[in-house]
């Protein structure tokens, strides 16, 4: 990796050495759509933009927070409804360094964001749509999550709501992965667990009208690296694990029409460009 070596996370004859780690069938649920962002959206020469996190606007247009090299979080808008065209804001979304951005939104105009920053998930609020964000501080610690913990991503079950996260992805870190799941009633007071059976990183969650939740996230698993996604019907006992996209991580997935969804996610666009943000739409049920 980048001329050195790291221990790989599986054993000899290809066996995961971590326990949990993805397996299932291949699923055809997303057809890939190519790339969206890259460092030239931004005017960039850090050759990574990644960790997208999506919100429909009221106009049926795409905002996409990313992380961009080294500059830290910045927007970018589609052109239009189908959200593969994207143009960068000329706002900066946080006075403060972070990564990892996940957004939710709240109502027509409020959307909250996650990030991590300094050891913690942190959390801001949006008044505009997710241009620009005031900062609300910690709201899951290391000491709290057990590791270095990655951003979070939120369903509402029932009266709560629930949250996914991962420990922290580090560039040239092969550490085993790990999921854990917390709720709040409020998502700024969290109760931390269980630890989840299955193991990846960066999940992102979707849940049904019965309370099924999916979770996808990015894991080194019997068919390769990619995003695999694992449903539950009680949002905490995980199976049925899928395979969904070769080669890619960081998944975020919205909806694009009454039936249809688009995801976000990271992958390399090229040697000479570097790492960007892919678009696919789907073609089958998200919540398998």
């Amino acid at each position: 990796m980048n001329g050195s070596w790291a221990p790989s996370t599986k054993m000899p004859g290809g066996l995961p050495s971590n326990p949990g780690a993805a397996g299932g069938k291949t699923a055809k649920i997303f057809t890939a759509l190519g790339p969206v962002e890259s460092q030239d959206t931004f005017g960039s020469t850090g050759k990574q933009v990644a960790d997208p996190s999506a919100l429909r606007l009221k106009d049926g247009r795409v905002r996409l927070i990313s992380w961009v090299n080294p500059v830290g979080l910045r927007t970018a808008t589609s052109t239009d409804a189908s959200g593969t065209t994207f143009v960068a804001d000329a706002t900066v979304p946080l006075a403060v360094m972070g990564g990892q951005p996940r957004l939710v939104r709240i109502d027509a105009s409020t959307v909250r964001l996650f990030y991590v920053s300094a050891g913690t998930i942190s959390t801001a609020l949006s008044a505009d749509q997710g241009l620009t964000f005031a900062d609300q501080g910690p709201v899951i610690t290391t000491a709290q999550a057990g590791f270095e913990p990655g951003t979070l991503s939120v369903v509402k079950k029932g009266r709560l709501y629930r949250a996914y996260f991962s420990n922290l992805e580090k560039p040239g870190e092969r550490a085993p992965r790990i999921m854990k799941t917390a709720t709040s009633t409020d998502m700024i007071h969290w109760t931390v667990g269980p630890q989840l059976s299955i193991a990846g990183s960066h999940p992102f969650a979707l849940i049904d009208a019965r309370g099924k939740v999916a979770l996808y996230y990015a894991a080194d698993g019997a068919h390769g690296y990619g995003i695999y996604v694992s449903t539950s019907k009680d949002g905490i006992t995980f199976g049925g694990t899928k395979y969904v996209v070769a080669g890619a991580g960081d998944p975020d997935i919205i909806m694009a029409g009454k039936s249809a969804w688009i995801m976000y996610y990271g992958a390399e666009v090229s040697p000479s460009t570097g790492f960007g943000v892919f678009a696919a739409k789907s073609i089958g049920d998200v919540i398998p």
